[in-house]
């Protein structure tokens, strides 16, 4: 265990858990930003750009890049808002689909591999711990 002050430390961790992730990830050109933002379009077809922007917590320019590089690999499409044509709405293609469940089953299996080391239940309960955490911690104003 570290001396160090609990951000720190949670800081350090969160970076080194998103590394082990991205590797996962990373074995098919899909890094943990594509990913999360393939997991939210396609749990919420016909996102807004801002709506994302918000959900990942990303600013638009670099949203923008992340979202670029999806729709080049055609892995998701731009549609213009039906009502407001100045909204952009993202969609899922077919293969953003493939590659969304193909990338759902490596973190399935990493998440199996924590588990079977950590246990389910103490997995569980740092979950928990780390949303009291937040919950606890005071936010940016």
């Amino acid at each position: 265990m570290s001396d160090r002050p609990i951000n720190e430390y949670l800081a350090h961790l969160l970076v080194q858990a998103n590394r082990r992730v991205n590797r996962e990830l990373s074995l098919e050109g899909i890094t943990l930003e594509h990913w999360r933002a393939l997991k939210i379009i396609s749990d919420r077809d016909g996102v807004s750009m801002r709506e994302l922007s918000e959900e990942l917590m990303q600013n638009f320019p670099t949203l923008t890049k992340i979202i670029d590089k999806m729709v080049q690999e055609a892995l998701v499409y731009r549609r213009p808002d039906e009502v407001d044509r100045r909204k952009v709405r993202l969609y899922m293609s077919d293969k953003g689909s493939a590659v969304l469940q193909q990338q759902n089953g490596r973190l399935n299996e990493h998440q199996t591999k924590i588990e079977d080391a950590y246990g389910s239940e103490e997995a569980q309960m740092l979950k928990e711990m780390l949303e009291q955490f937040l919950k606890a911690a005071p936010e940016e104003k």
